[in-house]
């Protein structure tokens, strides 16, 4: 079926080519002699005659100036401007995208699913919290660009998250790693790393505490989630001395954190899953763990009608050995 004049043209290029789709629109019109002259200028290059078709209909629908069409990294820039969202999300949201290099300088209205895809599959072995912000950053984008009409299909929808499950990328410190760490000689990274083996904390939470009580051993913190937030976790004996002596608050980063640990052949939330897994060991009642981790509760039962006390939850705690 022809295009109505003015529409464009889609031309395959001779030879060997990799982009032999050679999309084109009329951006003016000259006289040349008697006849009428149409000067034509470049839309893009496409390895198949059906993408080509896209490109051409996306451009009808919505023309962009092709000396600089709009990237995924100046949407991205534009999308974060006008969102909402906390300095700790933004940062996420941040790291996710520098994820993204090698489509940050391409205009959205080249990439396909292919390119967004592959970003994502090349992050699967890394955590979930990874690839679902690398996701979430995408839609984002997508839908910012929707709305203002710079592409015609959002493609960012059919993106699938491929990752290896949490329990084979995490994994609990051996008993011989624990007493490792309680033999060497002291530092912030060791006495750390004890403190989060015996209270479960994430050490985001943990580097910023809401309270450390030394009169009645406890710790009062948690933000990530609406069941962790503001949660109490009584101080293990053994570590009571160490969290004494940190109650204003730790000098090292996440990330010299992580990298320390990393020596050792663990990740930081290595302990935290460690602290679950000994409590489930020792005996520990599930309704305890969940209150002490920040988990939601599965059931309505242990949502409502089941309160634990600190002291119950202190119980639970020097069950740790």
């Amino acid at each position: 079926m022809r295009n109505p004049n003015g529409y464009g043209t889609i031309t395959k290029l001779k030879g060997h080519r990799r982009r032999p789709y050679w999309v084109r629109y009329a951006c003016s019109y000259s006289t040349d002699g008697l006849r009428l002259k149409e000067n034509r200028k470049t839309i893009g290059y496409y390895p198949t005659r059906q993408e080509a078709i896209i490109a051409l209909a996306e451009f009808n629908r919505t023309p962009y100036d092709l000396d600089r069409q709009t990237t995924f990294g100046e949407i991205y820039e534009k999308w974060i401007a006008e969102k909402k969202i906390s300095g700790k999300t933004e940062l996420c949201y941040l790291e996710a995208f520098r994820k993204c290099t090698e489509i940050h300088a391409r205009p959205i209205s080249e990439l396909r699913l292919q390119h967004l895809q592959q970003i994502v599959d090349r992050y699967s072995e890394t955590s979930r919290a990874n690839v679902r912000n690398i996701i979430t950053v995408m839609k984002g984008i997508y839908r910012y660009a929707l709305r203002y009409e710079l592409i015609a299909k959002d493609y960012s929808q059919f993106v699938v998250a491929r990752y290896v499950d949490d329990k084979e990328i995490h994994k609990a410190f051996t008993e011989d790693d624990i007493k490792l760490f309680w033999d060497m000689p002291r530092s912030e990274f060791r006495d750390l790393t004890l403190i989060l083996l015996y209270s479960g904390w994430r050490i985001s939470e943990m580097l910023d505490l809401d309270e450390v009580n030394t009169a009645e051993n406890y710790m009062r913190g948690g933000k990530k989630t609406k069941a962790g937030k503001d949660r109490i976790v009584p101080t293990h004996h053994l570590i009571q001395p160490l969290v004494n002596d940190y109650a204003e608050g730790f000098d090292i980063t996440y990330g010299q954190y992580k990298k320390q640990l990393k020596e050792y052949g663990y990740l930081p939330h290595d302990t935290r899953h460690t602290f679950i897994s000994r409590l489930q060991s020792a005996g520990a009642d599930h309704v305890s763990i969940e209150r002490l981790v920040g988990h939601i509760s599965k059931t309505v039962t242990d949502k409502v009608y089941t309160h634990k006390t600190i002291e119950e939850l202190r119980k639970a705690v020097e069950l740790l050995t």
